[in-house]
């Protein structure tokens, strides 16, 4: 394997005078992921998720991976059978699916519904009603009621959770556009078959597994791809969920039969909000940390996902700005605001091919930077940051990547991912690929898009939950 630079080397600024180069070589080269860098991340995450599975509660204690047990042990196969709904809640719009299995093959029946605001805002019991509603309007809509046994539901509940069994879990906080004033410590499974009830679909639908977006996106991965073994959300927040071995869970108490395997829910955005992380991270992240809602925590997913990415770009433009190699020394005000700069404004100066600038100078125009305060050589080096801020964070996100390949044992392994960083900027699938290729020796590993994989994944969900059901598998 060929090492990683240890230095900034840089693409388009060679035609920058030298003192200046010198300049922007003296803030850029901090930002350089090494080979050894790559490595103790793959290390220090190992170490964190054997902490967590750990039966001693003391460890358990040290790791800021949760690597919580979904108690799904079962896998498709191709060989499934019969019909299976899906809920998707994750926000304000959520979705409602059937699908129907000959022999492992899909067809999909899918309709999305969205919350009213005074809804959101109103008790809990509001908001399952209307979902509820919606699933019998769906179930009206496609005809689903006349069935001899109730058709069973699997349901992504994209919010804090802990999970007790697979068919249940208690809601630790609310996020996103949700502001009911209960709710918390209440089981969403519960809920939702309370209100199933009041709508007289209680003895139709089943709802047998509930489960977060990460762990539904791997699931819906393992659809598409059989060798799928990994989920990654890479997106405005970060999370990944993979295929875990019993032998590596010390403090596994359900049965040790045949699949012996339990996807697990790391967690990672918090990973490194004990300091374990700190290895890595630069000034800039501490600044992002500090101006961020959740000051201390969620300190790994701060490094690259879509939420801090642009601001990280931002903020050492302003470094170079105040240190007279960008801009003649006078930053633009429209980049003096913080969080000006987003992913997306990122995602289309990566854009840019060659020599054509084109969609970094549209950028500034959007960001309404006067043309007179700029020249080419600042939007070379507006490139050269965008380019340098982007191979690390996917160099980092890699890295998390790898260990859980490696974890994996296996020759070859799919990874399943869903987000906007992922599907949308044009050089994060190859920068990862580098990392993967390079660290993960014993794996030939490929990434695949599962765009909006937590709707399908629900339904996937259902059929793993009957299928254990069935083999009579003991997860706790």
């Amino acid at each position: 394997m060929e090492p990683l630079a240890k230095d900034w080397t840089g693409q388009f600024c060679d035609a920058l005078d030298k003192q200046r180069r010198e300049k922007i070589a003296s803030i850029l080269s901090e930002l350089v992921l090494t080979s050894d860098g790559v490595e103790r991340i793959m290390e220090i995450f190992t170490h964190q998720m054997d902490l967590a599975n750990s039966a001693d509660e003391t460890k358990r204690k040290q790791s800021d991976l949760l690597m919580e047990n979904t108690h799904v042990r079962s896998l498709m196969d191709g060989t499934e059978n019969g019909e299976y709904l899906g809920l998707d809640l994750g926000g304000t719009n959520f979705r409602v699916i059937l699908i129907k299995l000959t022999n492992g093959v899909a067809e999909t029946t899918m309709d999305n519904y969205t919350i009213p605001a005074d809804v959101l805002c109103g008790p809990v019991k509001g908001v399952f009603d209307f979902i509820a509603g919606s699933i019998l309007d769906f179930e009206t809509k496609y005809g689903l009621g006349d069935r001899k046994d109730p058709l069973p539901l699997g349901f992504t509940f994209s919010f804090p959770s802990k999970q007790i069994a697979l068919n249940s879990s208690i809601l630790v906080t609310w996020t996103k556009s949700f502001k009911c004033p209960d709710g918390v410590g209440m089981d969403p499974v519960k809920l939702l078959g309370e209100a199933l009830d009041r709508h007289g679909l209680g003895k139709k639908i089943d709802v047998v597994a509930v489960m977060s977006d990460t762990t539904s996106t791997l699931l819906a991965g393992n659809y598409v791809d059989k060798k799928a073994r990994i989920g990654v959300i890479l997106g405005t927040g970060s999370n990944a969920a993979f295929v875990e071995h019993l032998d590596h869970i010390e403090r596994w108490t359900g049965d040790r039969n045949n699949p012996k395997q339990v996807i697990v829910n790391t967690e990672w955005g918090a990973a490194g909000d004990n300091g374990c992380l700190d290895f890595y991270r630069t000034q800039y992240e501490k600044d992002v940390d500090r101006r961020s809602n959740h000051v201390g925590s969620f300190t790994f997913e701060k490094s690259f996902s879509g939420l801090y990415l642009g601001e990280l770009v931002r903020l050492v433009l302003v470094e170079l700005a105040e240190k007279g190699a960008l801009f003649a020394g006078k930053l633009p005000p429209a980049l003096a605001k913080p969080w000006a700069l987003t992913t997306s404004h990122v995602t289309s100066i990566e854009s840019d091919k060659g020599t054509d600038s084109s969609r970094t100078w549209e950028v500034l125009r959007q960001l309404q930077v006067d043309p007179a305060c700029i020249n080419e050589d600042d939007v070379s080096v507006i490139r050269e940051v965008a380019a340098l801020i982007c191979q690390r964070a996917a160099y980092i996100v890699g890295a998390a990547i790898a260990a859980l390949v490696n974890r994996t044992e296996l020759a070859e392994v799919t990874v399943a991912i869903d987000g906007s960083v992922y599907e949308c900027h044009p050089k994060f699938h190859d920068h990862m690929m580098y990392i993967l290729t390079n660290f993960c020796p014993r794996s030939k590993v490929k990434l695949i898009l599962v765009k909006d994989g937590s709707g399908l994944g629900a339904a996937f969900a259902a059929v793993s939950a009957l299928k254990q059901t069935s083999a009579g598998l003991r997860c706790s």
